[in-house]
């Protein structure tokens, strides 16, 4: 049974915390809606140390100070109780919904694009779903890689899109141990349904290193993984001397890039509209 909510002076000052920092990404950046992960980057990067630090007696408040890269532990905490509490909306932080989605454009078929974007973080398909049916694109998210069924849907959909045309899939996932492989795997589990790269051909947009240090993307402490991904990551970062104990999330690109990762995949799209 879940544990009831209790209001404290504490839940009302670090939840008043939270509504602030989101009003300043919207006026700012003048975008309603985010990740949770990108409200959190942008409050590290906010110069306000207005962050509440609570005391011994439940909601004091003995002094604030700029928010740390550890207070994130504590943020989903924080953005929920704010939302119970009515001082941001509802809809405002977009959450990671369980299962792979597949979200088509308005035209299907035979006059469809042959473009699709794949990404293993589906709380991004609200913001990024508007972009993928202004150039036709479908949008597929899955969580964490790509199942059986995923694949043999997206060879279905090949057989359906325009003849003569191989489908470009642009790939995006997170520079981190549990991520950076996504659109390797993703090429290799094509490959082996028997897909000629004649047919399908996946393109690693997004995050790369060189966009991590082109764009001064900060990291922060990598969750933990597998030796194996580990390592994986460490030759991967290696030839960039990037600290592979660290990552660089897609949700930098709603604070670091114009337009959001909205803006940034409109403009990896656009690069291949033109040919359709």
């Amino acid at each position: 049974m879940a544990e009831a909510f209790v209001e404290t002076e504490t839940d009302r000052t670090k939840s008043r915390w939270v509504a602030r920092a989101y009003s300043d990404f919207v006026t700012q950046f003048g975008r309603p809606r985010t990740t949770q992960r990108a409200l959190f980057y942008y409050a590290l990067q906010r110069q306000a140390s207005d962050y509440p630090i609570c005391g011994g007696f439940v909601g004091e408040i003995r002094i604030t100070r700029p928010y740390h890269e550890s207070d994130g532990e504590r943020l989903p905490k924080w953005v929920g109780r704010a939302r119970r509490l009515g001082f941001i909306p509802a809809d405002a932080i977009l959450e990671e919904a369980p299962g792979e989605q597949v979200l088509l454009p308005a035209v299907t078929g035979r006059g469809a694009n042959s473009l699709e974007v794949w990404l293993n973080r589906s709380s991004f398909d609200q913001l990024l779903h508007p972009v993928c049916e202004k150039h036709g694109a479908t949008l597929v998210s899955v969580h964490g890689s790509a199942s059986k069924d995923a694949i043999e849907a997206l060879n279905r959909r090949c057989d359906c899109y325009a003849s003569g045309r191989p489908t470009i899939i642009l790939s995006l996932s997170d520079l981190s141990p549990a991520s950076a492989h996504f659109c390797a795997d993703l090429a290799a589990k094509i490959a082996e349904s028997g897909t000629s790269s004649r047919k399908i051909r996946v393109k690693h947009v997004a995050l790369l290193p060189e966009q991590v240090q082109e764009l001064k993307l900060p990291m922060v402490r990598a969750t933990s993984v597998s030796k194996d991904e580990r390592d994986w990551f460490r030759r991967c970062l290696k030839p960039y001397s990037l600290d592979s104990k660290r990552m660089a999330e897609l949700d930098l690109l709603e604070v670091y890039y114009p337009g959001g990762i909205a803006g940034f995949l409109d403009e990896s799209l656009s690069k291949y509209t033109g040919e359709f």
